[in-house]
């Protein structure tokens, strides 16, 4: 869209070295501007606010998501300069700060499929939670109950803003400001389900999330995959082998859920404790 929005304004090379996408979230719109194309980043985020009149605030990321808390450097482009705004997704609301916590709307699709898998009456364990969006959807959907843990205190500070923009959820949503491996030391053989959104570091805590679990709970794993490895359908297993986990599983489903570089993918695997 962003690409033929500039066509007439932008040459044929430039428009080449332009990405096709960027994220919108709330009233902000946050581009990546290649080097070729940093003298014309005013230019594009104009483009960007005249196309989309709901936007506010145009940010440009300079850097990738990184750090213990996985922000991202953000720099001011045009319109309001402002950092925080609303985002709607699934009747919910949700307050965040671009710059201070984790946040990405492409995972909406995903977070509505597992709304959809889980039963009124589950205790839920968010192990990577940030502003609670995973948690807030399905909460709004299912009675059930859900631990909604992150170590940013930012996060859980906008997680708690956020539910009190939600009043209306069938299910209830503690965000718990902790390190995941720390929390559930003490929450052992707990929860029906396990959210694992930090595909960066997932591996790292798979154990903690099968000591956490019932028998028979399921645990969504997200993982960072070559797109190569994942056309085969034993990647998982694979992924997996090197582990000492304390727990039997099998593999309930797997897909792909975004791209996030060159052959590169985002993929889940539901894997339900046996």
């Amino acid at each position: 869209m962003l690409k033929e929005a500039l066509a007439g304004i932008l040459d044929k090379d430039e428009i080449a070295h332009l990405s096709s996408s960027f994220d919108v979230i709330g009233d902000i719109a946050i581009i990546k501007i290649p080097n070729e194309l940093s003298t014309k980043q005013e230019l594009i985020a104009a483009q960007i606010q005249r196309s989309m009149k709901n936007v506010r605030t145009v940010l440009k990321q300079s850097s990738d998501v990184q750090g213990e808390y996985r922000t991202r450097d953000l720099e001011f482009v045009s319109g309001d300069e402002n950092y925080e705004t609303i985002y709607k997704e699934s009747a919910c609301l949700f307050k965040v700060n671009v710059k201070e916590v984790y946040f990405s709307p492409r995972l909406s699709t995903e977070r509505e499929r597992l709304a959809s898998l889980v039963r009124d009456g589950e205790q839920i364990l968010n192990m990577f939670a940030g502003i609670g969006t995973f948690s807030i959807v399905i909460a709004k959907h299912k009675e059930c109950h859900i631990e909604s843990v992150d170590k940013n205190p930012k996060a859980i500070e906008f997680a708690r803003e956020s539910l009190k923009l939600n009043k209306h959820l069938k299910g209830t949503v503690n965000p718990v400001l902790a390190d995941a491996a720390t929390y559930t030391e003490t929450h052992k053989n707990t929860f029906d389900r396990i959210i694992m959104p930090l595909p960066e570091r997932s591996k790292e805590f798979l154990k903690y999330a099968f000591e956490s679990s019932k028998i028979r709970a399921v645990i969504h794993y997200y993982v960072h995959v070559p797109e190569k490895e994942f056309e085969d359908e034993n990647w998982i297993e694979r992924d997996l082998s090197s582990l000492q986990l304390t727990k039997e599983y099998k593999i309930l489903n797997w897909k792909r859920v975004r791209e996030v570089g060159p052959r590169f993918i985002q993929a889940v695997a539901d894997l339900q404790v046996s």
